[in-house]
């Protein structure tokens, strides 16, 4: 909705149109005709309403979405990771399972699997699931590299490409979703 939105607009109102202003140049006009076609071909996922929280989730949450809004999804990497890295420590925190102040995300997430009650009936062909609870181990630990070494946290030359970094951004937030949906269970 939003590209056809910014495509009627480029259709509407021409640079060739007169009287044209000054500020309607080819550049401005090249820009939002890739606005147009990354929003035609990027469908993000939405960010989760996350039961469990704390107070820096919560703000790098509302960080990467406004970076995301200002089409800076590239900047919204080392914030979805500080969201992540917070959850994982928000959730150990619930339960009670100790952790070291500098333990990375992969070991707080092997914290949980190991621990957390949620995580220990993982219903039908859980052989399948714990696959790929395994899979999003290994997805957090290339997060860590990704984020030093190829986002704005640090002082990088070479950044992720914002195809990348929105991958990036989705793949957390998917499990996001899942481990907020699994270990908050709703009363019946």
């Amino acid at each position: 909705m939003q590209a056809k939105i910014v495509r009627g607009v480029l259709e509407r109102f021409p640079i060739s149109a007169p009287p044209c202003p000054e500020t309607r140049t080819q550049e401005l006009f090249a820009e939002l005709l890739e606005i147009a076609k990354r929003l035609e071909g990027a469908s993000p996922i939405v960010s989760p309403d996350l039961k469990i929280n704390s107070a820096i989730v919560e703000r790098a949450i509302g960080d990467v979405e406004a970076l995301i809004q200002a089409s800076d999804a590239v900047s919204g990497v080392d914030r979805i990771h500080t969201t992540l890295h917070g959850y994982l420590r928000a959730a150990c925190d619930i339960e009670s399972i100790g952790y070291g102040n500098d333990d990375s995300m992969t070991r707080l997430f092997r914290l949980l699997r190991q621990h957390h009650p949620a995580l220990q009936d993982l219903g039908p062909r859980s052989q399948d699931i714990e696959r790929i609870l395994q899979a999003s181990a290994t997805i957090m630990d290339a997060l860590n590299p990704i984020r030093n070494n190829a986002s704005v946290a640090h002082p990088n030359e070479d950044l992720l490409n914002k195809v990348e970094a929105m991958f990036v951004i989705n793949i957390v937030r998917s499990l996001l979703h899942y481990l907020d949906a699994k270990f908050v269970v709703e009363p019946t």
